[in-house]
């Protein structure tokens, strides 16, 4: 769950929302303008070069990254505040960015983790180390802290690594709808 204290500091700012995929999050349901990237690190990282370049020097909008995410450690449907970004290829680990606030940690892979995909002994190994699992966070954390935007990240846990997932766009339907009500809460 997103602590209060991490939702009051959005509250009332200006942001702009980051999502790899339409089915997460709809323009016309939030407050905030909606960037698409497309699933992956070098999507995402394209997305907000774009975004940026763009711009222009207006404002001092918050990037704000929501998505989903596999754990082994949360249940389906559950909404975190992630601080620890780690940039992560199977089961190696190239770098790590972590804010000092409350949150959890996520590894930003290449593929999508689960027993279908990966050997069930390095999933297992991974989660013991961290929380989440996405294919997009750590890029906007390198991003941002270079060029010392404010950021934040927001993940719906979508499955529990298991291979189980049978339909992860039913699923998303209904993380759509919490994010509906979160974002419009912040927009008040």
């Amino acid at each position: 769950m997103i602590d209060e204290k991490i939702l009051n500091e959005l509250k009332g700012r200006e942001i702009v929302l980051f999502v790899a995929d339409k089915d997460e999050i709809s323009q016309s349901e939030v407050p905030f303008p909606v960037v698409y990237t497309g699933m992956g690190k070098m999507r995402m990282f394209s997305a907000l070069v774009e975004w940026y370049e763009q711009r222009g020097q207006e404002g001092h909008p918050v990037v704000l990254n929501i998505g989903s995410a596999g754990s082994a450690h949360f249940p389906i449907g559950e909404i975190l505040n992630c601080r620890c970004f780690v940039n992560g290829g199977c089961d190696l680990v190239y770098d790590k960015i972590e804010l000092q606030r409350e949150g959890c940690s996520i590894f930003s892979g290449d593929y999508f983790m689960s027993t279908q995909t990966f050997n069930p002994e390095q999933v297992k190994a991974l989660s013991s180390q961290y929380d989440l699992f996405d294919m997009e966070a750590y890029a906007v954390a390198r991003f941002c802290t270079m060029h010392g935007l404010s950021f934040y990240c927001f993940k719906a846990v979508s499955d529990n690594l298991d291979g189980t997932l049978k339909d992860w766009r039913s699923i998303l339907g209904d993380i759509r709808v919490k994010y509906t009500a979160l974002l419009q809460k912040l927009g008040d």
